[in-house]
């Protein structure tokens, strides 16, 4: 395809209600590889992916987008051959991140993890690069570190600043917009680690389903659901639509509510996390979160239905070893 002048891109997504387009798959990837490559003026960056946000994108436009953020990711992060890749996006307002016990749990197991997220200057959200450290698992700094923390964790935390910077820089500018941008959706739908199997945490209604369309484009086998806050953990004061997709088709499984209320979390740090861990504290809100969401990664991982899937959950949470931490090296 012949690019062309940029500004024909933002005039298509923005002459106006009756005017407006969405761009074509190769229109949609010349210009996210123009905003990532950051060849063009910064205002038309600004303008584009606002306009974006005033459209919402389509399924169509997030393919093409994702495309051209894969193309650009360093070859080196093919050495951290994991076999579930996690993006942990949103951060905690309410709750504290009890769905990195389900990753600790099934890193127990020998699964292989790829953790990656971003956080947003300014945003006061609890992020999983804020627990994890105290939890056992140090932040890899670079790709190398994060194929050692494999080796001798079965879990890599992973920077997007140090997978994809080109996007990371993108999610940055919500600062200057005062608005979030479509960076945030292609960061969880990256998959930067290459994992056969992917999990995504979204919080907007509907948001799920589209989603799910944009998976079927791609090889790997992905878990979509609206999670607590955004991120990828089972809300289960709530009844909960998984969407799991492979090869190109999606069924959905509903996760039901239990029955309870939870205030929101008075003490947001890991010493009420580690509590929990160890047994030292009852927390009702913590222990079906990560039951819930483990019963869910089980599900995608292994293709088993939801029942077997919630009693391998529950029997690894009441086996966890309450004498290391979450994330211990083995």
């Amino acid at each position: 395809m012949r690019s062309l002048p940029f500004s024909e891109y933002i005039k298509a997504l923005g002459k106006g209600q009756k005017g407006a387009r969405h761009l074509t798959f190769d229109e949609a990837y010349d210009a996210m590889g123009r905003v990532l490559d950051n060849s063009i003026a910064p205002e038309q960056a600004g303008a584009f992916l606002m306009l974006l946000r005033m459209q919402e994108e389509s399924v169509e436009e997030l393919t093409a987008f994702i495309r051209a953020c894969r193309e650009r990711l360093p070859k080196d992060l093919s050495r951290l051959q994991v076999q579930l890749d996690i993006g942990c996006y949103a951060g905690k307002r309410r709750q504290l991140p009890w769905y990195l016990f389900s990753v600790a749990l099934l890193a127990s197991e020998g699964v292989n993890i790829c953790l990656h997220g971003a956080s947003e200057p300014g945003s006061k959200r609890f992020y999983a690069s804020h627990a994890l450290p105290d939890l056992g698992l140090p932040l890899a700094q670079s790709i190398e570190q994060a194929v050692n923390h494999q080796a001798v964790y079965n879990v890599s935390y992973l920077d997007l600043g140090i997978a994809l910077p080109e996007l990371d820089r993108l999610i940055k500018l919500r600062e200057l917009f005062g608005l979030r941008s479509c960076a945030n959706t292609l960061a969880r739908l990256l998959n930067p680690s290459h994992a056969p199997f992917a999990v995504q945490g979204v919080y907007h209604l509907h948001l799920d389903e589209r989603h799910a369309v944009v998976n079927e484009a791609f090889e790997q086998a992905s878990l979509v659901f609206r999670g607590d806050g955004g991120d990828p953990e089972v809300n289960t004061e709530r009844d909960t639509h998984l969407y799991f997709t492979q090869d190109g088709k999606t069924r959905e499984v509903i996760y039901p509510a239990s029955p309870g209320w939870s205030m929101k979390e008075r003490d947001v740090s890991t010493s009420t996390m580690l509590a929990v861990w160890r047994g030292e504290q009852d927390h009702h809100y913590a222990e079906q979160a990560v039951i819930a969401s483990l019963s869910a990664y089980l599900m995608l991982l292994e293709n088993i239905a939801l029942p077997e899937a919630t009693t391998r959950a529950s029997d690894m949470w009441a086996g966890r070893n309450t004498q290391r931490l979450p994330f211990e090296a083995r």
